[in-house]
């Protein structure tokens, strides 16, 4: 399996356009084209993961941390990063990752830290985008239907919540004049012509549009095709930074135990103190301090994520919400098993997957 076949899947669970505007996401070292043996999944590449890599021959290291995120103005192989690009390069290992678009992804890291603290009703923090939706209707002979029921089902059309393929037809008669030059699929020049077709519409996303147009006169066995496309108000599936839901109430030192477990820490530090019962809590992995103030306006009562800051810590005392510090690291190193798995399965086994963090890179408070 080729490198950019891997990345089309990854990207079809975490989609380009999920990308922040500030990201640097995607392949950034490598040949697409490169025929992948094996997969090194890990937070960051480092010298140890590359090292590991070529121990284990992997030739595909598969990040969440771009490790190319400022601009170069030179390659110069000196130094940590220029001899780590050399070795990366002379050993023909493919870089890509996925960041905040895997931190908005359904099944994300968002969705897997609500799962490990067994939240309820888990919904996102702060909504950031939305999926445009435009109906496509094509009209086709009744001979045909079954041709574009199958192209609109692999270019994505027709995703409606939980379910796919959906669409609706109707059944009709298509009227046309050929006319000089026309090389009519049906019919002859000059003469009208009558045919029972089905008028077969869906929902697209709009960045998928072209490509159901593509896939629709592809199947389609007239000359001309017609399509009629609709722009809509409703919206499809919503995405964004963090979550908040409701968990079992619990006391915040339980609470406190319950992310030293689920997140693997040997501590956390709380900022703020409740002798309440918890049972509304928010979370966002990696730094999410910029979110305090929706955590606030959600009613959680406590917002564990990374990075905080003194006056991180001060906001939230004036707010009145607890705030845990479940390390950058911690609270983003819980999608790696999972991105192993969604890429074992594609793969259908027939790559080798390693998940591998470099301790010596994953710093600890002693």
């Amino acid at each position: 399996m080729k490198a950019n076949e891997i990345i089309s899947e990854i990207e079809q669970w975490t989609p380009k356009e999920l990308v922040d505007s500030w990201d640097n996401t995607g392949l950034q070292i490598g040949d697409p084209d490169r025929d992948i043996d094996g997969i090194l999944v890990s937070m960051d590449v480092t010298d140890g993961v590359v090292q590991r890599a070529i121990q284990q021959k992997h030739n595909m290291i598969i990040t969440h941390h771009p490790f190319l995120f400022r601009p170069m103005d030179r390659l110069v192989f000196k130094g940590y990063r220029g001899n780590l690009i050399k070795k990366i390069i002379e050993n023909e290992i493919v870089i890509y990752n996925a960041h905040t678009n895997l931190d908005l992804a359904q099944g994300g890291i968002n969705d897997k830290l609500a799962q490990l603290l067994e939240m309820g009703n888990a919904r996102i923090l702060k909504k950031t985008k939305s999926e445009e939706l435009v109906k496509v209707a094509v009209y086709v002979p009744k001979t045909h239907e079954k041709e574009i029921i199958h192209a609109l089902s692999a270019s994505g059309a027709g995703h409606l919540g939980d379910y796919r393929d959906c669409s609706f037809a109707v059944d009709g008669t298509g009227r046309f004049k050929p006319m000089e030059g026309s090389s009519p699929y049906l019919g002859s020049t000059g003469i009208l012509e009558s045919v029972d077709e089905s008028r077969i519409e869906t929902i697209v996303q709009q960045d998928m549009l072209q490509k159901t147009l593509d896939r629709i006169k592809s199947a389609h066995p007239y000359e001309e095709v017609a399509i009629d496309i609709y722009p809509l108000v409703n919206k499809g599936k919503e995405y964004g930074y963090g979550r908040v839901g409701e968990i079992e109430d619990c006391t915040l030192e339980e609470l406190a135990d319950r992310i030293k477990e689920v997140l693997q820490l040997k501590r956390v530090r709380v900022y703020g103190g409740s002798k309440e019962k918890i049972n509304r809590i928010a979370v966002c992995g990696g730094s999410g301090s910029d979110f305090i103030m929706d955590a606030v306006q959600a009613g959680a009562q406590v917002y564990i994520t990374g990075d905080i800051k003194y006056h991180d810590a001060q906001l939230a005392y004036e707010e009145g919400i607890v705030l845990i510090d479940g390390t950058h690291y911690g609270t983003e190193r819980i999608i790696l098993p999972v991105i192993m798995e969604k890429v074992s399965e594609f793969t259908q086994g027939k790559i080798k997957i390693e998940v591998y963090e470099d301790e010596s890179f994953n710093f600890e408070c002693y």
